[in-house]
């Protein structure tokens, strides 16, 4: 026989309650809806890296990188920024045979470290952009010459889950140490000691390098001589190493080294002098001029020769690059 629910109020609420529970029993904590994905970056907002002051760069060079946050879209993009940026950026380095560099010893610390992070909320509204200027060693280990293609990714909410913001590829060509001697030429003969260029003004560069030629020290010598850009002052062998792979450069400033103190090349810059004297410093931030009187002894003659430097700073060091000669005569 039929049960009729409107005549039975108190059944009816019963199974009215059963079945508002059902669902939620159904569910249970397996079955639960899942997490609302995290948010991709607005369409229209753009991150782009380029060369903060584009130059020649060798493996111990600062390589600065401007990054900029570029908004194209209606509405403005708000974001977090790390104080220190290495917990918002990161960069990646692929060699052409796709071999990813390591991270540098730096950003694995960072990323380790178990401190809170400091961030600030920062908001670009549309048509603006935000640009700041990052070192790449902070982020990998470039220890040699070659070509490398860098891209750069950016966390607007920090942690690594959320979609990050990827960046244009830029194209970084690391050329070779100048004149990278071999290991053994970077020892100090009479004390042992490892040769290290420093930072010393270039007057004083110019005074050391004359010196140790004077004393046969051919270590010291080249340790301030840009062999590569002393090499390119002839034009043919300027021409034969632009065409060169990263490794015949590398075998072409060798043989240019050995040439140099065998006296084959560049005399000029390889013949003792007996006494010399600076006659003129001139420099800028990164250019240098020193002028040199500089005597030799030749059979029974004494020649007199005037010698103008031509050097460049480089992360704070200063290299010859360049001279020429002037003739005073005899004495």
């Amino acid at each position: 026989m039929a049960l009729s629910l409107a005549r039975c109020p108190r059944i009816a609420s019963l199974l009215a309650a059963a079945l508002s529970l059902a669902p939620a029993f159904a569910a249970g904590p397996a079955a639960q809806a899942p997490a609302a994905p995290a948010q991709a970056p607005a369409a229209g907002v753009e991150l782009s890296i380029r060369f903060y002051d584009k130059r020649i760069y060798f493996p111990e060079s600062d390589i600065p990188i401007k990054v900029t946050i570029a908004n194209k879209a209606p509405s403005a993009f708000r974001f977090k920024l790390a104080d220190d940026r290495v917990h918002s950026l990161s960069f990646e380095a692929r060699t052409p045979t796709n071999r990813l560099l390591d991270p540098s010893d730096q950003y694995r610390l960072a990323m380790s470290d178990t401190r809170p992070v400091f961030y600030r909320e920062l908001s670009i509204e549309p048509g603006e952009e935000y640009s700041f200027v990052e070192s790449l060693g902070r982020y990998l280990r470039i220890e040699g010459p070659g070509a490398f293609t860098i891209r750069a990714s950016l966390r607007p909410e920090l942690d690594a889950p959320s979609p990050a913001l990827a960046s244009n590829a830029l194209s970084l060509s690391i050329r070779p140490s100048p004149g990278l001697p071999p290991a053994a030429d970077s020892i100090r003969a009479q004390t042992g000691e490892v040769l290290q260029a420093q930072a010393l003004p270039p007057d004083e560069v110019v005074r050391r390098t004359i010196a140790a030629r004077q004393k046969g020290l051919w270590n010291e010598f080249f340790l301030y001589l840009d062999l590569e850009s002393l090499m390119a002052r002839n034009p043919d062998q300027k021409r034969a190493y632009d065409r060169e792979s990263d490794e015949g450069r590398r075998r072409m400033l060798e043989r240019y080294r050995a040439d140099l103190q065998l006296s084959v090349v560049d005399e000029d810059i390889v013949v003792q002098p007996y006494f010399f004297e600076v006659l003129e410093t001139r420099y800028t931030p990164s250019r240098g001029f020193v002028r040199v009187l500089e005597k030799f002894q030749s059979q029974q003659l004494r020649m007199v020769k005037e010698y103008s430097y031509e050097l460049e700073r480089r992360d704070g060091i200063w290299y010859l690059v360049g001279y020429s000669v002037l003739n005073k005569g005899t004495e």
